[in-house]
């Protein structure tokens, strides 16, 4: 039976049609071009139905066609309602972010920075066209880009385009940011490098952080177990300058310091030296101050008490872990998990280890107006302080009645504002009862590294960087021991196509002896 010619006319109409609109969705070739392929398969169908007049009228009043526009009816429908929900989701996305790293969403610190940005930043990523990195660099572009209209990004492939690449002095896999006449290079194509590159584009300075120097403090150029070296690289990153700095001798504390940090000193400071820095809080600075166990700093803490804090003389030991035997951080090792309301702990849910830390305390004292304090970080409830250095350097301490039962505060912070006076300003102070929980074997642990940089942002007057930071992204790769490769294998390459096998011929079995 052959095909009548309206028939063939129709089917060339539809292909004609097809063949336009999968033109027109995917952007492939001239517009005029499109329009004509519609144009003709519109054309060829209308020419088709007045062909065959008759056959369509007959094929209109029967049952077949009232069926057929009962379906016709529910496609339209079913595409309006799909119509509505792909405008709706375009408008109200939803993104639920499943990886173990976490990816696919920003961090709140990258959050914060775009949402504040107030110049025009342009990214340029040095990637090549066949790199594996290039899709994951293109998509967390877009994420930043579409989190602030001020942020703009383009690829670049760097053997296509290689004097801009000298031009800003840019290798493949990295990403400069520009804004204005600032730039700043990414080196590592991800959110952390991002972000860094982030803050030094957009800050007019970098804050000066001093560490004081000259009684044993913590030292930033240190790369030992017990040195800063750590802090420092990060502090960098968050667009801090970290400097050393000597008060002995009368030395002033300079005038652009945003903050002065005291890092477990082994002795105290001379008078001259608190004299100094009595002047610089009176004169509006903040310190960061970290008084490891067992130190005793009378001069310091003078100092601290014009701000009404302290430190007691114990260690907080943990009598849970003790009678677990916890093989990674022995009792010494505070676990804080309670913090307080206060800007430094804003959507801070991480816990903090303190290696070996000393409580701290708040003395109130109604005749200091303007003072203002609070604790920051509380040791568990199972923690008490060991006042019993003879029993504690045998390694027999225990939980008896002149020692300070728990929980213990940790951290403490305080805000000095006189009233009236306007020979103080405005200063504050967070105190801290260890100084090795940001060396360099524990800055990386849980969240060691913000809570300390919290701390350094509010001291500094830059609450726009209290939040949580951006971390290095974890790898996605799978070591196999050699037991468990050969387990891979056998399941993979053997057992599993064995059954579909089995399977298989099971059916063919069957099927013949019907």
């Amino acid at each position: 039976m052959r095909a009548s010619p309206a028939r063939i006319l129709a089917f060339g109409g539809l292909a004609l049609l097809a063949l336009g609109a999968l033109s027109s969705a995917a952007d492939a070739g001239p517009k005029h071009i499109v329009t004509i392929l519609l144009a003709a398969g519109a054309a060829a169908i209308v020419i088709a139905a007045l062909q065959s007049g008759h056959d369509l009228r007959s094929l209109v009043r029967g049952r077949a066609a009232r069926r057929g526009a009962d379906s016709a009816i529910s496609i339209v429908l079913l595409t309006a309602v799909l119509v509505v929900v792909q405008a709706t989701s375009i408008r109200h996305s939803f993104q639920l972010d499943l990886t173990r790293n976490q990816r696919h969403t920003l961090s709140p610190q990258t959050l914060t920075l775009l949402s504040t940005l107030d110049r025009d930043v342009l990214a340029t990523a040095f990637v090549r066209q066949t790199s594996i990195t290039r899709a994951g660099v293109n998509e967390l572009l877009d994420m930043y880009a579409r989190r602030s209209t001020r942020f703009q990004y383009r690829l670049v492939d760097p053997d296509r385009q290689p004097d801009l690449a000298e031009r800003l002095h840019a290798a493949p896999d990295e990403i400069v940011l520009e804004a204005g006449d600032r730039r700043f290079i990414a080196r590592n194509p991800g959110e952390e490098s991002l972000t860094t590159a982030l803050i030094h584009v957009t800050r007019s300075q970098l804050k000066a952080a001093y560490f004081v120097t000259g009684h044993g403090e913590k030292d930033i150029t240190n790369n030992e177990r017990d040195g800063y070296t750590a802090l420092k690289m990060d502090l960098e990153r968050q667009g801090y300058s970290p400097r050393p700095l000597s008060l002995i001798g009368g030395a002033a504390v300079p005038s652009d310091a945003a903050v002065v940090v005291i890092a477990g000193p082994r002795d105290d400071y001379l008078q001259d030296e608190i004299d100094a820095l009595d002047a610089y809080a009176r004169s509006g600075g903040s310190f960061f101050v970290m008084v490891d166990p067992r130190m005793a700093l009378p001069r310091l803490g003078a100092l601290l008490a014009e701000y009404g804090l302290s430190v007691l003389d114990a260690v907080i030991l943990d009598e849970k872990e003790l009678r677990a035997g916890d093989r990674t951080f022995d009792a010494t090792v505070v676990k804080v998990r309670r913090y307080e309301r206060h800007p430094i702990t804003r959507a801070f849910n991480y816990v903090t280890m303190f290696p070996r830390a000393r409580p701290v305390f708040i003395k109130r004292d109604s005749t200091q107006i303007g003072l203002s304090s609070q604790f920051l970080a509380i040791s568990d409830a199972s923690s008490w302080g060991e006042t019993d250095m003879t029993s504690f350097d045998v390694g027999h301490a225990t939980k008896d009645g002149p020692d300070l039962a728990g929980p213990l505060p940790v951290a403490v912070v305080a805000t000095r504002n006189p009233m009236g006076r306007t020979d103080i300003k405005k200063s504050r102070v967070v105190l801290v009862g260890d100084s090795d929980f940001v060396n360099n074997v524990f800055f990386g642990v849980l969240g060691n590294s913000d809570f300390f940089e919290n701390a350094l942002a509010f001291l500094s007057d830059d609450e726009a960087m209290i939040t949580i930071r951006a971390r290095p992204a974890l790898s996605d790769q799978i070591y196999l021991s050699e037991r468990q490769g050969r387990l891979v294998f056998l399941i993979c390459i053997v057992l599993l196509p064995a059954v579909s096998l089995g399977a298989g011929i099971t059916v063919i079995t069957r099927r013949a002896r019907l």
